[in-house]
């Protein structure tokens, strides 16, 4: 075995290699070094024109290498920096520093073979040689990553917006506000209420013309039978994208010229509809225009879809917020009831009662008196603690109603029977009146008595002493409608919307006695049999109570 050394030692080798390197293809072993690297690297000489441009900058700038090759260095940024560009260059060239990192000092920014800008990270290094300085640029594009910390930043501020209030109203107009303008120029929020009633908030505009638009638009109101986007992306829960919104697609999405007018009006280019979805239920939906912008990119949309999300949950809170304060005023209101309204009833058993007891009278009559005088109590006691559970079970939607064919004069008279002793103690006039041919209804006989007692005796509540009460019935079309009409006092305008709430009525007369649940409790037996109760009154011209209820046909 020959065990004698090589003839050559692996130093020698390698040097030999690296000469061969130096002296065969020294610019194009410097070129592969260069192209290797996914920054862009650009090398210029001393007059800032372009020596090398490698395939990272070819990929940054759109350019290929050969277009740029002795290029001035300063056509790769934007205009408005080239005129500072050679005092920087001169600045670094005096000074002792070899390597800068140019971000450090001021933002720098490319610009692409496309004309756009972006933002990136460079540094510089400076050789000097016997022909001059030469210097090396390295740049990132840091487009992406910049884009991707504002939208986090927007999301982050939009967070704290939204959470700044628990009141509907203000979260709704947040709402409005946020995407603008980050996201689009308006906003349109759209939402539907716990009980079916829907609200329409818009975004503000500094531009009067737009402002006005959208202040027009506010005006309008959705519907589930609505033909406008929003309405598919809740019942799709996706969002939809209209990259080009015309004339022609805003009337094929509108239901009256009015709507599409004012629509019209906000000049939008294109448009994205985000469902509001909070714990699994559609809340409702932002509408997102774009004015004068480019349509929206899958970046944008991205983001939008994380926007809808955050305000669902803030439109939730506040909404959650509400209903809490509602159970509390709820709570207090019943705890009013049961201490005010039962302690009267209460008090009167009882005072009869020690009477009996401690000094019973010795007439009859009076001792019948005192006895009836505990019933009516007891009976005042039981119809109250019913209407509170007839309350508790219209919220939870657990009402009790057997339907069955009921003609309709029975249910009038008998509810004219039940309130006819309370009449004739007030001295008022009750007649009823029921049209012949009036078609049966497909009802709870004994809860649609309840509702007719109900409204009659919140109106002799408010009648004086020779004035007249009466219930009505008559056929309209599929419908049967029931009045109840007095002569009292009347409603005053700024008290009609809220005449149906809860405890209402007994706030709204002082001095009159009731727990003021009749009538809410009224309009949730009408409700439950399909049908609408409404009332129409004025300051001293009398209420006329409504009911209509389907025919039984």
């Amino acid at each position: 075995m020959d065990t004698s050394p090589p003839s050559s030692t692996n130093g020698d080798t390698l040097a030999e290699d690296v000469a061969v390197a130096t002296v065969a293809a020294p610019d194009a072993l410097f070129a592969s070094i260069l192209d290797i690297a996914v920054d862009a690297i650009i090398v210029v000489s001393s007059s800032q024109h372009i020596l090398h441009f490698n395939q990272g900058a070819s990929q940054v700038f759109g350019y290929l290498p050969e277009e740029m090759v002795g290029r001035p260095l300063a056509e790769l940024m934007p205009p408005r920096y080239r005129g500072a560009h050679g005092a920087h260059m001169e600045q670094f060239r005096a000074s002792p520093e070899r390597a800068r990192r140019m971000a450090d000092r001021r933002e720098i920014y490319g610009v692409r073979k496309d004309g756009t800008e972006f933002p990136a990270e460079a540094s510089i290094s400076r050789l000097e040689t016997r022909h001059g300085p030469i210097y090396t640029v390295v740049l990132r594009d840091i487009a992406e990553r910049t884009l991707r910390e504002r939208n986090e930043r927007f999301l982050s501020e939009a967070g704290g917006l939204l959470g700044t209030s628990l009141d509907v109203g203000r979260t709704l107009q947040a709402l409005a506000n946020v995407p603008v303008p980050y996201l689009a120029e308006a906003c349109i929020v759209d939402v539907v209420g716990p009980d079916g009633g829907w609200q329409r908030q818009v975004s503000r505009s500094e531009t009067p013309e737009l402002q006005a638009a959208l202040e027009a638009v506010g005006r309008d109101a959705l519907t589930w039978d609505s033909p406008w986007r929003a309405i598919d992306a809740m019942r799709s829960r996706r969002m939809e994208v209209i990259g080009a919104v015309t004339d022609d697609w805003l009337e094929g999405h509108t239901e009256t010229a009015t709507e599409l007018a004012r629509l019209k009006a906000l000049k939008a280019r294109s448009a994205l509809f985000v469902p509001l979805i909070a714990r699994d239920y559609v809340l409702g939906a932002l509408t997102l225009v774009r004015v004068t912008s480019a349509p929206f990119s899958p970046e944008q949309v991205s983001l939008a879809h994380a926007l809808g999300a955050r305000a669902a949950y803030a439109m939730d809170n506040a909404r959650l917020y509400t209903m809490a304060q509602r159970a509390t005023r709820a709570r207090e209101d019943v705890l009013s009831v049961v201490s005010h309204d039962l302690g009267n009833p209460l008090a009167a058993i009882r005072l009869c009662a020690a009477a009996l007891l401690e000094a019973p009278p010795s007439d009859v009559k009076e001792q019948r008196h005192l006895i009836q005088a505990i019933g009516n109590s007891a009976d005042w006691m039981s119809r109250l603690i019913q209407d509170l559970l007839d309350v508790s079970t219209i919220e939870v939607g657990k009402l009790s109603v057997e339907r069955r064919t009921e003609q309709v004069a029975p249910i009038v008279r008998q509810a004219i029977a039940m309130v006819g002793p309370q009449a004739q103690q007030r001295g008022v006039t009750l007649t009823s009146r029921v049209a012949d041919g009036v078609p049966a209804v497909h009802g709870d006989a004994a809860r649609l008595i309840q509702v007719l007692t109900n409204l009659l005796g919140n109106s002799l509540k408010y009648t004086d002493r020779g004035g007249s009460v009466t219930a009505s019935a008559v056929a309209q079309g599929d419908e049967v409608l029931f009045t109840v009409r007095d002569t009292g006092s009347g409603i005053p305008a700024e008290q009609l919307p809220r005449i149906f709430e809860r405890y209402y009525t007994r706030k709204r007369g002082a001095n009159k006695s009731g727990s003021g649940l009749g009538l809410s409790i009224a309009r949730g037996i009408v409700e439950a049999h399909g049908g609408r109760i409404w009332v129409e009154s004025a300051t001293g011209e009398g209420t006329t109570f409504f009911v209509a209820l389907p025919s039984a046909h």
